[in-house]
């Protein structure tokens, strides 16, 4: 009972008599206007939240208005074939987050949720490494670290097996997984992905197997079936042309509710490159607070408790490519996609830019400076602050080798080149946005390490560039090297999280 999702259906008919329900699903089903009843069930049953809130009827909103501090944002689903004028039902599903659902087929909206609302979050990907190239294949063939892997050459006439993935993605019946392939092409050769599930227990019973054309993985592909598998997946090539093969990217599906947790969403460019994002509405009441995920290999959302706890709405982005991220960089269009998003929230809240704060951690101070740089926020809030990468990726030849190899893909990533010339523009691509911003109304908050090994100038580079504003710069020195002494730098940055709250915001805890 304790593990069972809690599905509350508000409306005339009780669908749990017409359906078959799962199995790990409890169902509550209440008649319009029984809210006192609604309330001591759900203290009879010690149920804190609900796993989804199904309304058939916007008009039926205000029966869950006394338990609005019992309803978690993204699990109330409504008509979506249904509108509303009436302010307090339209304020009601802009602070739950509310979603729109198709509920004209009841059976499949309660089997998709009973898959789509499990506990936590995953993801991950296989990289070039984790690449084998057919040995028929005749062309040229070239590995670029975690960037991508590029084939270049004569296909065949008729799709032929190209590359394999080594290691096999677990299906599971419970928690269905999609798939995301980076991959970049020139000339009139085309691709598909072949998926082959093969039986759990077995090595080689193939017991689904599915092509994913072109035009079929312009959107994440879902595996849906009712047994738990492990999938081969293989590339098939046909044509004359040049491949650039990244990331194989999986991740437990939540369908069109969510990527990675109910209310994710995700960014895409034309190069099929991915920025995560979430925005949880909190008390609807300024700042708008924006986190940038350091590096992390696990794909999906970080710092969702801490943010959380501030009380402020807040949007997380995080970076899933290369190895644990390109630090925010990328296409004129993908940056451009992060600004818009930032200032849609801003619009969606009613907010100013005065009522903007950015923040992050080591890989995520970058992101927060760089796109902070776009707009004239109150607050820039930094822990172990990078921004010179070119300067990084130098270090990594001979200062400090195999501490951040990946340094080397972001610089060949972004500027095409590895020479002397290619660090410098990296390091002023950062600078020139920087140096061009306002922050004259911003207070920068930053904790960073006295030893830093990764950017050992970053910090003294920000205060230069910032002498010459009106910016306030509050900072705290801690000694060590780059990964050192994380709990000192974190709990400064949370502390001084708060203090901007409290004084600039009023908001006290």
């Amino acid at each position: 009972m304790q593990d069972k999702l809690k599905i509350l259906q508000v409306g005339l008919s009780d669908w749990s008599r017409e359906l078959s329900l799962p199995d790990n699903m409890v169902w509550y089903h209440f008649f319009p206007h029984s809210r006192l009843a609604l309330k001591k069930v759900m203290e009879m049953d010690r149920i804190f939240q609900f796993s989804a809130i199904l309304v058939e009827d916007l008009a039926l909103i205000p029966d869950l208005f006394m338990i609005e501090d019992k309803i978690t944002p993204y699990t109330v689903f409504y008509n979506q074939d249904q509108q509303t004028q009436e302010a307090d039902i339209e304020y009601f599903l802009k602070r739950h987050c509310a979603q729109p659902a198709d509920m004209n087929d009841r059976s499949e909206l309660v089997r998709l949720l009973s898959k789509a609302l499990f506990r936590g979050q995953y993801g991950d990907k296989m990289t070039p490494i984790d690449m084998t190239v057919s040995p028929g294949f005749g062309g040229q063939i070239c590995y670029n670290g975690y960037e991508n892997l590029t084939l270049e050459g004569d296909f065949g006439p008729d799709f032929q097996p190209l590359v394999s993935f080594r290691y096999n993605v677990v299906a599971s019946q419970a928690n269905p997984v999609e798939l995301w392939l980076e991959y970049e092409k020139e000339g009139d050769c085309q691709l598909r992905l072949r998926v082959c599930n093969i039986q759990e227990g077995s090595t080689a019973h193939i017991i689904h197997e599915a092509v994913f054309a072109e035009a079929d993985m312009q959107e994440a592909m879902v595996l849906d079936h009712d047994d738990t598998s492990y999938l081969a997946v293989s590339l098939e090539a046909q044509g004359q042309g040049r491949l650039q093969i990244g990331a194989l990217h999986q991740r437990l599906t939540r369908y069109h509710f969510g990527k990675y947790v109910l209310g994710g969403r995700i960014l895409t460019d034309s190069r099929r490159q991915e920025i995560n994002y979430f925005f949880y509405p909190g008390d609807l009441k300024p700042p708008l607070a924006v986190y940038f995920s350091g590096y992390r290999r696990a794909e999906g959302f970080e710092g969702f408790g801490m943010m959380r706890g501030m009380g402020t709405p807040f949007l997380l982005f995080s970076d899933p490519r290369v190895d644990g991220g390109m630090f925010y960089l990328g296409s004129q269009e993908l940056e451009s996609g992060i600004h818009q998003i930032i200032q849609e929230h801003l619009d969606l809240l009613g907010f100013t830019e005065r009522d903007l704060i950015l923040s992050g951690m080591s890989m995520g101070t970058y992101g927060a400076m760089y796109y902070g740089a776009g707009f004239r926020p109150r607050a820039i809030i930094l822990a172990k602050p990078l921004s010179n990468l070119g300067t990084i990726a130098k270090r990594g030849r001979l200062r400090l080798p195999k501490v951040f190899p990946t340094a080397l893909d972001l610089l060949h990533l972004h500027t095409g080149g590895k020479d002397e010339q290619h660090m410098e523009e990296l390091d002023q691509r950062f600078w020139r946005r920087f140096k061009r911003a306002d922050f004259s109304r911003t207070t920068f908050g930053i904790s960073y390490m006295k030893e830093e090994d990764y950017d050992p100038t970053a910090y003294e580079d920000i205060v230069a560039a910032l002498h010459s504003t009106d910016a306030k710069v509050i900072s705290r020195g801690t000694s060590g090297r780059h990964n050192d002494d994380s709990t000192m730098t974190v709990a400064w940055f949370m502390n001084y999280y708060k203090m901007i709250l409290e004084r600039e915001f009023g908001r006290k805890k």
